[in-house]
């Protein structure tokens, strides 16, 4: 099994989606399977079928008993596209997405066989125009799993998906993730995924989870007693106090106001490592066309890695920027450290 950051996988999958084949990504939770699935969807203007294979019976898969002409029969499944179905206003076609399909039993697993080598469902056929992806944990990670068949994984392209921190940061910029917590992924990014299966406790720090923390400090320049207890709730007890404490960092630097009233001379440039960080993600999160003069002289303050981390973050969050004067003067004084 070939391990894939998200962006390897998008592309890995619309190649065997293009070819007519069906990738089968396995993760350990939290990790971002179902969204990029998501994101493949709505950029193909593909009507998405999530189907939650764990939760199926058989006749989930191959149709229902029945009469045709005095002789057994089976009526397919509302939910699967036939090739006499009309596409959907507005879609080119579906994506049928089978979710948690290595936690089949073994007689929906073999009801599906059919359906992902022959794409029909008993005598009926799937339409051309349906793609279809599955994906499940891993078996090592204590999720409802169970050992596929030879004839299943045969019939399916293997991917496993691994973190990636830059992806997630580049991701986390164009989602209005909080900034703290892209900051501190930064600066220490082995924090984005902590899973152990053999925890006690209820979660754990991955990419699902740091988006749910973003939504609890969000909008809040303080961390007060209930957000600790709903972070501790969301990423877990010691990565949020690790969090906390991190955020905390922020209540020592200088404002942005501060930074924009005299980016030369109206603030300390932090020596500290976590501060530094800190402040790229400040910066980076609060440039605008009409500031960016002014946020590029405090950028040119700090020392030149982390001025090399702020571009890379404008360049996530706000891509319409590479053409600015400003920046195109910068990347050209820099190009060496920048690539």
């Amino acid at each position: 099994m070939f391990e894939v950051n998200t962006k390897q996988l998008k592309e890995a999958m619309i190649r065997d989606f293009k070819v007519g084949l069906v990738p089968m990504v396995a993760s350990s939770p939290g990790m971002g399977k179902s969204d990029v699935v998501k994101n493949i969807a709505e950029e193909f203007k593909l009507k998405l079928i999530d189907l939650r294979v764990s939760q199926c019976e058989p006749v989930d898969m191959k149709g229902f008993p029945d009469t045709k002409d005095d002789r057994m029969a089976f009526l397919p499944p509302k939910y699967f596209p036939l090739s006499t179905d009309p596409i959907p206003a507005g879609y080119s076609g579906w994506l049928l997405f089978l979710d948690e399909f290595n936690s089949a039993s073994r007689e929906v697993e073999g009801a599906a066989y059919r359906l992902i080598l022959d794409r029909t469902i008993e005598e009926h056929s799937l339409h051309p125009k349906c793609v279809i992806a599955a994906a499940g944990n891993l078996v090592s990670d204590r999720a409802i799993v169970n050992v596929a068949s030879t004839a299943t994984t045969s019939r399916l392209s293997h991917y496993r998906l691994v973190v990636d921190c830059n992806i997630w940061v580049e991701w986390a910029n164009l989602h209005n993730i909080d900034h703290r917590i892209i900051s501190f992924i930064k600066f220490k990014p082995s924090v984005l995924h902590k899973f152990n299966p053999d925890t006690d406790e209820l979660t754990f720090p991955c990419p699902r989870t740091f988006e749910f923390a973003s939504k609890v400090i969000s909008g809040s320049e303080t961390i007060d007693t209930i957000d600790k207890i709903r972070l501790a709730g969301t990423i877990g007890e010691g990565t949020s106090i690790e969090l906390v404490a991190y955020c905390e960092i922020y209540r020592s630097l200088p404002t942005i106001e501060q930074i924009l009233k005299d980016p030369k001379n109206g603030w300390k440039v932090p020596t500290e490592i976590s501060e530094q960080y800190a402040i790229t993600t400040m910066l980076s999160h609060n440039i605008t066309e009409t500031n960016i003069d002014t946020i590029m002289t405090a950028v040119e303050r700090l020392p030149i890695e982390f001025q090399v981390v702020t571009l890379k973050d404008i360049y996530g969050k706000q891509p319409n920027l590479k053409d600015h004067l400003r920046i195109k003067r910068w990347v050209g004084e820099h190009a060496s450290e920048m690539f």
